[in-house]
């Protein structure tokens, strides 16, 4: 049915050269919406007007006779007087901790004592001599009867003092296990636990012990030395 028929074609549409110039021109001589920026204008403003009022501020403070700068220095000076005034403090503080009590200042010119290893000799298989325990004591200040119940009580063994004041211990120890057993009676019945200094004394009232620091003038109870158990070692006797 529409075999015979043929689309038509569109002709070009052919623009003349004073048509083109005369559109060029119209577009040009019309404004695009877009050139005119209505909220930049507003922008500028209100920015003009925060500054109008920030220079009407600094004169009105002008006026009353308060500037900016001279806060700011008030500021400064009293900060000053803060951090010199709390450095003299400080230095007051130390130089009366220095009077007082010079070992809690870092100052550890104060009383002092080296104590010597302990001398152990073997005597036999199974008894041990701690030659020096006497010194050691006197130097601790200390009584021998009561560092030598600590030995015993933390060694788990017994023994007696011979006639030349040493320590005969049954069993078989080392020098250094006599080090440590030293090292932790110091530190519960010598050394004062507020300023750590071994200028000490140890008294007994009503069956307790108390350390008094002869440096800080702090007291402290202690415990007493209890023994733990023993077994028996050898024949029993027969009833």
């Amino acid at each position: 049915m529409f075999a015979g028929l043929k689309k038509k074609k569109k002709k070009p549409a052919f623009v003349a050269e004073g048509d083109g110039a005369n559109s060029s021109e119209s577009a040009a001589s019309t404004p695009a919406s877009s050139d005119f920026d209505f909220k930049k204008k507003k922008k500028k403003k209100a920015r003009a007007a925060g500054a109008d009022e920030a220079d009407a501020f600094e004169a009105e403070l002008q006026k009353s006779g308060v500037v900016s700068g001279q806060a700011d220095s008030k500021s400064d000076s009293l900060a000053a007087e803060r951090e010199s005034q709390y450095l003299e403090l400080l230095d007051r503080f130390f130089k009366i901790l220095q009077e007082n009590n010079p070992e809690l200042a870092g100052d550890r010119s104060g009383v002092k004592y080296k104590i010597p290893p302990p001398m152990v000799m073997r005597e036999g298989n199974k008894k041990t001599i701690f030659a020096n325990v006497k010194d050691i004591a006197e130097r601790m200040h200390r009584p021998v009867e009561h560092v030598t119940q600590f030995l015993f009580a933390e060694l788990g063994t017994t023994g007696s003092v011979d006639g030349s004041v040493r320590l005969v211990i049954k069993g078989r120890f080392q020098q250094k296990q006599l080090e440590m057993v030293l090292r932790r009676y110091i530190v519960e019945y010598v050394t004062c636990k507020t300023c750590k200094s071994v200028n000490t004394k140890l008294s007994k009232e009503n069956r307790l012990y108390f350390v008094e620091c002869q440096s800080c003038g702090s007291r402290r109870s202690v415990q007493g030395i209890k023994t733990g158990f023993h077994a028996q070692v050898g024949r029993r006797k027969r009833a």
